[in-house]
């Protein structure tokens, strides 16, 4: 099934084939990871996530302002019930890690790629599409945004006091603590992305496999724990990402 997750794609959109045949030959299989499909299959699956996205929040938005009191969840679960659960998920998590202020502070932020990166894991239970997350230009970009959070956050706390953190306590070691410091750091949106990337993977291809089998009920069990799979690498993602900024936000005044 090498081509199959972007069949439908390929359907609804036939000017993929010929923008995935374009890049092919501008930037060389290699950077599309050897396959035609990885091209703007990925990039369509990602403004499409990004629009239901939108669409659910529109849909919170419109059911909120109709609710007669909002205090009280609904009856029947919709979209606002899945919006607030997430949300109230999210933001609990995140209060347990950097305190109240900072978790709403940050929400916006965290909120937005746990809705992102859930949905765009779960588009691949769909048969036929492929999920944008299962690419490393999708994960690296989000990856890249928390790394640039934690520091630029982390020098607006503390200041200089974030780079002299990263220096150690002791003056000789100065240096050599630095670059290991340097290291871990650039180690963390490395590990986000490919965390993300590989599981993704895995799972879409387990996925594939079963599905070729052509029975109906074979791939279900599967596609339960793909589901799985896909909630928890949304909130491993999303926690992590919360760590590191909550870890760059502390105070760090009463170290030095």
């Amino acid at each position: 099934m090498s081509s199959g997750p972007s069949t439908i794609l390929h359907y609804l959109f036939p000017q993929v084939t010929e923008l995935d045949h374009s890049l092919t030959e501008s930037l060389g299989e290699g950077l599309l990871m050897g396959t035609k499909s990885h091209g703007s299959a990925h990039i369509i699956m990602a403004i499409l996530v990004t629009l239901f996205t939108l669409f659910i929040a529109l849909r919170y938005r419109s059911r909120r302002s109709k609710a007669e009191d909002s205090a009280f969840p609904e009856a029947s679960f919709n979209a606002r019930s899945f919006v607030e659960l997430l949300c109230e998920s999210t933001l609990g998590m995140m209060e347990g890690v950097m305190g109240k202020a900072a978790a709403r502070y940050f929400f916006p932020l965290i909120g937005t790629m746990a809705f992102f990166i859930l949905f765009s894991n779960l588009a691949g239970l769909i048969p036929g599409l492929t999920p944008p997350t299962d690419v490393i230009s999708t994960n690296v970009v989000m990856a890249l945004i928390v790394f640039i959070a934690t520091h630029v956050y982390g020098l607006q706390k503390n200041g200089i006091e974030h780079i002299k953190h990263m220096m150690g306590p002791i003056l000789v070691l100065a240096p050599l603590i630095l670059v290991i410091e340097l290291i871990g750091h650039v180690a963390r949106p490395v590990s986000l992305t490919l965390r993300l990337f590989g599981n993704m993977v895995g799972d879409h291809k387990v996925l594939s496999i079963f599905l070729g089998f052509g029975i109906f009920f074979v791939p279900l069990p599967v596609m339960v724990l793909g589901t799985i799979v896909c909630i928890v690498q949304a909130l491993v993602f999303c926690l992590l990402s919360v760590v590191y900024i909550g870890m760059a936000i502390e105070d760090l005044s009463h170290d030095h």
